[in-house]
This record gives structure tokens, sequence and C-alpha cells, in this order.
């Protein structure tokens, strides 16, 4: 009989590890949710900054392009030309 409560013993107490363990693994993977949720946000705010400076780069290439050399004044010239083609195909395609 004394073999059988110590075995039942053993077992409960086996139980209560893995439990205590269960506990910790659920801990853990909560928190690392949340700094994934976290890590989540700084991406979309660096997303949406590199966006704002792309723009605001393009801008600039613009400014120079009228201020600039006979360099940039042809690549402007280039850019303004392709987006007439684009125009021009988007135009086309919604026409009947």
């Amino acid at each position: 009989m004394a073999d059988s409560a110590d075995r039942i013993g053993i077992i409960q107490g086996q139980v209560h590890d893995l439990i205590s363990k269960y506990r910790f693994a659920i801990t853990e993977l909560e928190q690392q949710a949340q700094a994934i949720a976290q890590q989540d946000r700084k991406v979309l705010e660096l997303q949406q900054q590199i966006k704002a400076l792309r723009s605001e780069n393009e801008e600039l290439r613009l400014l120079q392009s009228f201020t600039g050399d006979a360099a940039a004044r042809a690549d402007l010239v280039k850019r303004l030309n392709a987006w007439s083609r684009e125009i021009n195909q988007a135009i086309a395609k919604i026409q009947p």
C-alpha cells in the first residue's frame, strides 16, 4: 500500500511539474506575441516613413529638374513622356 501511495505521490509531483511548465510556456508565448505585435507596429510605421520619404525624394527630383542642369531637365522630359504614355494607355483601356 505504501508503494502505491509513493507512486501516486510521484505522479502527482510530475503532474504539478508539467502544469508549472505549461503555465510558464503560456506566459512566454504571450510575451512573445506582444513583442511581435509591437514589432509589426514598428514595421508599419517604418513603411509609412519610407513611403513619405520616397514621395519627398520624388518631389525634390522634380524641383531639381526644373531648376537643375541639362541632364536633370532631360531626365524630367523622359519621365514626363513615360507618364504621358501610361496615361494614354490607361485612357485607351477605359474607352469603348
